[in-house]
């Protein structure tokens, strides 16, 4: 039998049997090559896509942390919760307000109160879970980022601290913290503490998000042995990737607070494309395999018994024409393939003249619609504009043939960089085929408009098909929109946010070169208070409209109950703001009728200094309010001015007022003891308790800023007993060691403000001090001045009588300076009238004040009271004092105020130190 072999296969068998491998190597490598690319596809799509859904959980979690954050100042802004602070009424807070039904509604699993130096006064833990440790508030509490956090806001301006919120992993678990500053509702006071939210992530993560997210989602923390599987592969920093047929996994790590590892964020997703497409063509290879193996075996038969046999019958054909040159019998032979294409080259002439036709009508549909369209359309080839459409035209205030042939930068705003043809033929060749952009109309008016892009074939050059429409009724409504938003909705100003906003900005980007004007109408408070929200109201919106007579072309804020703000944005409009501001006074200064009541709308306005606005906004804020609160004038007729010094002094204010607080409740304000010596013998007689307060960095304090202070901050009542502690106590070591060197006991003189002389637990406070430190009746006396004795008679009197009943001494302090009369001295049981020193200082020039003093010294003498002269400084005052018969002498001029120590070691029991000079 002989053997079959492939070259001894005749031509026509040879070309149809590589025609059929051909054929189906084609068809199996186009189907190998399809599969491979489809699936790599596949492959790159599930990547972007478990890429997507990590950074999808990663934003829920930090939505979760900035909702966090943003919620707590609810409470941390709360008046109860700043008053927890100060006041320390924590049962009644706890009370009213820490339940476990709390956390349910914050959806909160903890919260604590911190104060500034970082201690834990109170806190709330869920109780109904099994995974929260015990001590998980106090490990909360002393993290050392959550410390860290606290110390460098001590450090920092009252004004520069600010909330924090993040992660943390605690007792094994990822929580979710913010650390939010307490402050009043007004948010004007300093910071009283620390209010600390958090939420138990590990739990709570998915959780209600599981459903929106598209992969499987949750938080591995990181404890020590902890890895990542060996399969997985970097695919950046610190982010992993693991792939097998079924799951693709990827880990994303989570930081803390300080920026440290303490989890990894674990996305998975099935691999569903990758395993059907996988799947899908095992069985399209099986399958085309089968068909393309009985197509190569029907198309080897055919090639070879049909049109392999036509081609030797062609060539044959050929070959006879070639030898006997008789090409004109091919015309008669009417079977021939050449004759069939020829006659198929005739019909698709025909169908061609059809075809071009159809063409023809087409592109008259084509530009009838682009005649008629009506969004703008423009034909641009190299720059310049070839054509137009009608609504082109219009839309740019042109006529057709005006645009013809012109450069596209003619119409293009002078500010759009972007709107030249280098710049727009980039753009679409990266993409950007749709951007906003400012068209320059006819008559300089510029337009809004949205611009697309299509490259298109122009005559064989490349051309650009640029479509507008216009955007201005649109950008219209969405500034309408954020200016509703940013607006104010009782007095159409802007509102607190909006008008903040554009002072940072201005800070930003005009520091130096800007102003703004700070406005206080103290009565609208009380109006609030007194008349109620109605006929609030309309004193609002009376007062708005005064801003718009007055200042108008100013942008306006309101920023509080009773406070607002107006933007100079360019230096050259500074002294028209100031003219504006005194209009705004002059205005208001005028008792108003509102709502038929009589209003004094009375205003203060001060302006910062322009080469202040490079400042911070708190620290100008600050210095603008702390201007409005000094200056204690009952009518202001010009505007305040704001500069460095008065700046520099409300940061200094501002660190006293956070200070107070710790000042007092720690005794960091002391009392100092100045000698009141007798006049005829010139022996000390007893002391004057003043209270001196040295700031750790400001140094010396002056009493009429911290005494002030802690009245506003409601210390006041504090720092008196705390002084009238310290000088019982020193009046009681003083007397004893007196008593053994055979010396007569002093007294001791305390200075009480009308709320404390008031308050209910004064006369039990004096009686247990006193019989504490064993204070004789007489010893002690009480000062108070004019003003406490302003409010009612008879309980005036009746809580004089009570004080005197623990034998306890009343001065009058300061006496000449108020409100008082000669008849006060007659009308309420005083032992001491203490004459004040700007008296003392005019007894040498001024008459009426020699008078004066003559006349308080003898009806004291003739009612039987002590008189005592401040102030003295020199010996010609003290020889007149005493020619008048004043009793006792307080003053530089022997004594100054003595620290606790030294005046102990001075007038402890060496008999010659009890004679003044």
């Amino acid at each position: 039998m002989p053997r079959f072999r492939l070259f001894h296969l005749t031509l026509r068998r040879r070309t149809a049997l590589y025609f059929s491998i051909g054929l189906t190597a084609v068809i199996l490598s186009t189907l190998l090559i399809t599969r491979y690319f489809f699936l790599y596809s596949i492959n790159e799509l599930e990547d972007l896509e478990l890429e997507r859904a990590n950074k999808q959980a990663f934003s829920v979690i930090q939505m979760m942390a900035r909702q966090l954050e943003e919620r707590s100042f609810d409470w941390a802004y709360w008046d109860d919760t700043y008053q927890l602070f100060t006041e320390r009424n924590i049962e009644e807070y706890r009370e009213l307000n820490l339940f476990q039904d709390t956390l349910d509604t914050l959806g909160l699993d903890m919260m604590a109160f911190v104060t500034v130096q970082g201690e834990l006064i109170e806190s709330l833990v869920r109780d109904d879970s099994a995974v929260i440790s015990p001590d998980l508030v106090k490990q909360a509490v002393q993290n050392q980022n959550v410390q860290s956090h606290l110390h460098e806001m001590r450090r920092q301006l009252d004004g520069k601290q600010k909330s924090l919120a993040g992660l943390e992993r605690i007792a094994g678990r990822i929580w979710l913290l913010s650390l939010t500053p307490v402050r009043n509702s007004e948010g004007s006071s300093a910071v009283a503490g620390w209010l600390i939210w958090g939420q138990d992530l590990s739990s709570r993560f998915p959780g209600g998000f599981a459903d929106i997210l598209s992969s499987e989602n949750g938080l591995d923390v990181v404890m020590p042995g902890y890895a990542i599987p060996s399969e997985a592969h970097a695919t950046g920093a610190d982010k992993w990737l693991q792939k097998n047929a079924l799951y693709l996994t990827a880990w994303t790590p989570v930081t803390d607070l300080a920026n440290h590892k303490i989890a990894y964020l674990k996305t998975q997703q099935p691999r569903v494309y990758y395993q059907k497409g996988s799947d899908l063509f095992v069985y399209l290879i099986v399958v085309v395999s089968s068909v393309t193996g009985l197509i190569a075996v029907a198309t080897f038969f055919l090639f070879n018994n049909r049109i392999s046999t036509r081609f030797a019958d062609f060539e044959q054909t050929v070959m006879q024409l070639f030898s006997k040159y008789q090409l004109e019998d091919l015309s008669s032979r009417r079977s021939d393939e050449l004759e069939r294409i020829t006659q198929l080259v005739e019909v698709l002439a025909e169908n061609t003249s059809l075809t071009e036709g159809k063409l023809n009508d087409t592109l008259q549909k084509l530009d009838a619609l682009y005649q008629n369209r009506s969004i703008g359309m423009l034909l641009v080839v190299d720059g310049e504009i070839i054509d137009v459409n009608q609504a082109a035209a219009q839309l740019l205030g042109y006529n057709k043939q005006d645009l013809l042939n012109q450069e596209l930068r003619c119409i293009c705003a002078e500010d759009q960089q972007g709107c030249s043809e280098e710049k727009i033929k980039h753009a679409a060749e990266n993409g950007k085929t749709r951007f906003e952009a400012l068209m320059q109309a006819k008559g300089e008016r510029e337009i809004e408009c949205l611009v697309e892009l299509t490259p298109i074939h122009h005559e064989n050059q490349q051309a650009l098909m640029i479509s507008l429409s216009d955007l201005s009724e649109q950008k219209k409504q969405e500034r309408m929109i954020k200016d509703l938003v940013g607006r104010d909705p009782l007095s159409g100003l802007y509102n607190r946010p909006a008008i903040l906003a554009k002072l940072d900005k201005l800070i930003e980007t005009e520091p130096t070169r800007f102003s703004f004007l700070y406005i206080s109408i103290e009565k609208l408070k009380q109006i609030s208070e007194v008349y109620g929200h109605l006929v609030f109201d309309d004193a609002v919106k009376l007062v708005a409209s005064v801003f718009g007579r007055a200042l108008k072309g100013f942008e306006v804020g309101r920023i509080s109950e009773f406070e607002f703000i107006a933007i100079i944005p360019e230096g050259e409009q500074y002294d028209e703001a100031l003219m504006g501001a005194n209009r705004f006074m002059d205005i208001l200064a005028k008792t108003r009728e509102v709502s038929g009541i009589e209003l004094d709308l009375n205003s203060k306005v001060a302006v910062i200094d322009p080469s202040l606005s490079d400042q911070p906004l708190g620290y100008l804020l600050q210095a603008a309010a702390y201007t409005i609160q000094t200056y204690h004038h009952d009518r202001v007729t010009e505007v305040i001015q704001i500069t460095k010094a008065t700046a520099d002094k409300a940061q200094h204010a501002l660190m006293i007022s956070r200070d107070i607080v710790t000042a007092v409740r720690e005794n960091a304000i002391i009392a100092y003891y100045q000698p009141i010596v007798d006049t005829e013998s010139g022996k000390v007689g007893g002391f004057e308790a003043l209270a001196r307060w040295i700031h750790p960095e400001l140094g010396f304090v002056s009493p009429e800023i911290f005494i002030h202070l802690a009245e506003q901050n409601q210390l006041i009542v504090e720092l008196g007993e705390s002084i009238v502690r310290q000088a019982c106590r020193f009046l009681s070591t003083l007397n004893r060691q007196r008593e053994e060197a055979g010396l007569l006991p002093l007294s001791v003189h305390v200075n009480l403000s009308a709320i404390h002389f008031y308050h209910a637990r004064l006369p039990a406070y004096l009686r247990q001090v006193m019989a504490e430190f064993d204070i004789a009746p007489g010893l002690l006396v009480v000062e108070i001045t004019e003003s406490t004795l302003l409010g009612i008679e008879s309980e005036t009197l009746d809580r004089m009588t009570e004080i005197k009943s623990l034998g306890v001494q009343l001065a009058l302090d300061d006496f000449g300076t108020g409100y008082s009369s000669f008849s006060t001295l007659c009308s309420f049981p005083l032992d001491i009238v203490k004459l004040d020193k700007s008296y003392i200082d005019q007894v040498e020039n001024n008459d009426r004040a020699r008078t004066l003093i003559r006349s308080i010294a003898g009806m004291a003498k003739e009612l039987g009271l002590t008189t005592v002269a401040e102030g003295v400084e020199t010996a010609s005052q003290l020889r007149k004092l005493k020619t008048w018969n004043i009793d006792e002498i307080q003053g530089y001029y022997f004594y100054k105020p003595l620290p606790e120590q030294e005046a102990m070691e001075k007038f402890c029991g060496d008999a010659r130190n009890q004679f003044a000079r």
